[in-house]
């Protein structure tokens, strides 16, 4: 069996291990003097899609398994899982987000060859595996952007009725995760920082406006994870205010990550099954309702808007309540909704009052 490196184009890599990228290119020379004609994976990968992933190539370390492996008009497309309850697994995970371990060796025999002097044509290989190594070969094959989704970090929850103001929340864990208290950005632990968040750029750990979708803030000296918050990152998740630029790939860990906190809370997030589009709605708006900032003042084209959605909420809530036919003593299905869009019709209120 012959090995052959190539520089692993690493496209994103998540949170369950999951990554995807081009384990070889179609058409250049790479260093030992081979290249790979576009077909050559084709007969392989109908007779065995679910390769096994190897570390350095040993046969007593594997990693992970494919999930999807394919020819396009660039080269062979991968996609693997890690087995994270590997030591080597979590190894690998943690290089390749570092950027660190970006090589790709792939196991194979050559069925169907030919020369061109000294340049070997691939034209059939049987693949047997893929491994994670660390020098690479093919230098067409570049490392693309690596993102990363915060592992799941179970906070505990403060009060629901705690407001939240994104901004202040962000300066306090500045401080919180700084050395002497300060904020300032040479003096973070980043790793301490990012707790507070929901994704992070990971290219560039050490900025600011790499983290996005914040949760969290400090209370007590305690890092808290704030229901509102959770609301407002489900509704941008959703495209409320214009949504947030992050990577698709990325989507379903944050919203794994969003339905552990709403289960804390005894709720469902608003895409889970069964959901209804009213709650849907409120979860929205509560979420909209509770990124707006103190201090600005509220127009009033914006105050016209505030005081429609009143009197949809208590259209809806009064649509929501119990017909006369319902037992006494038994709590209706929406009886949670119902209180929810009591409370955020009171919020709405208050913004009145304040802006």
């Amino acid at each position: 069996m012959e090995q052959k490196g190539f520089k692993f184009d690493v496209k994103s890599i998540d949170e369950q291990g999951i990554f995807e990228g081009y384990a070889a290119v179609f058409g250049n020379v790479d260093l030992g003097g081979d290249v790979i004609e576009p077909g050559a994976f084709k007969k392989t990968l109908q007779e065995n899609p679910r390769m096994p992933i190897l570390w350095q190539h040993n046969p007593t370390e594997p990693i992970g398994v494919t999930l999807e492996a394919y020819e396009d008009g660039r080269g062979l497309k991968v996609k693997g899982q890690l087995n994270l309850e590997t030591t080597r697994g979590r190894e690998a995970y943690a290089l390749l987000k570092q950027g660190a371990l970006k090589g790709l060796s792939i196991g194979y025999d050559s069925v169907k060859e030919a020369w061109e002097g000294t340049k070997r044509i691939l034209k059939e290989i049987r693949l047997w595996e893929w491994s994670l190594v660390t020098f690479p070969m093919n230098p067409l094959a570049q490392v693309a952007e690596v993102k990363a989704v915060v592992p799941f970090q179970d906070l505990p929850l403060a009060s629901e009725d705690r407001s939240w103001d994104a901004d202040a929340a962000r300066a306090r864990v500045a401080k919180w995760a700084s050395s002497d208290g300060s904020g300032d950005k040479d003096k973070i632990d980043w790793s301490k920082y990012r707790k507070a968040f929901l994704w992070y750029n990971s290219d560039e750990p050490e900025n600011f406006g790499s983290y996005k979708l914040p949760i969290a803030d400090v209370i007590d000296g305690r890092l808290m994870a704030v229901p509102r918050a959770i609301y407002a990152a489900a509704a941008a998740i959703q495209g409320a205010r214009g949504g947030v630029n992050i990577p698709d790939s990325d989507i379903s860990a944050i919203k794994r990550h969003l339905e552990r906190y709403y289960h804390k809370m005894d709720r469902k997030a608003p895409w889970e099954e069964k959901q209804s589009d009213f709650d849907m709605l409120l979860y929205a708006i509560i979420g909209a309702t509770h990124e707006m900032k103190a201090g600005r003042v509220l127009s009033s084209a914006n105050r016209a808007l505030v005081e429609q959605a009143i009197q949809a909420l208590q259209a809806l809530l009064a649509a929501s309540e119990p017909s006369d036919d319902t037992p006494k003593g038994s709590e209706p299905p929406e009886s949670k909704t119902q209180e929810l869009l009591d409370k955020s019709i009171q919020e709405l209120k208050k913004l009145l009052e304040v802006y």
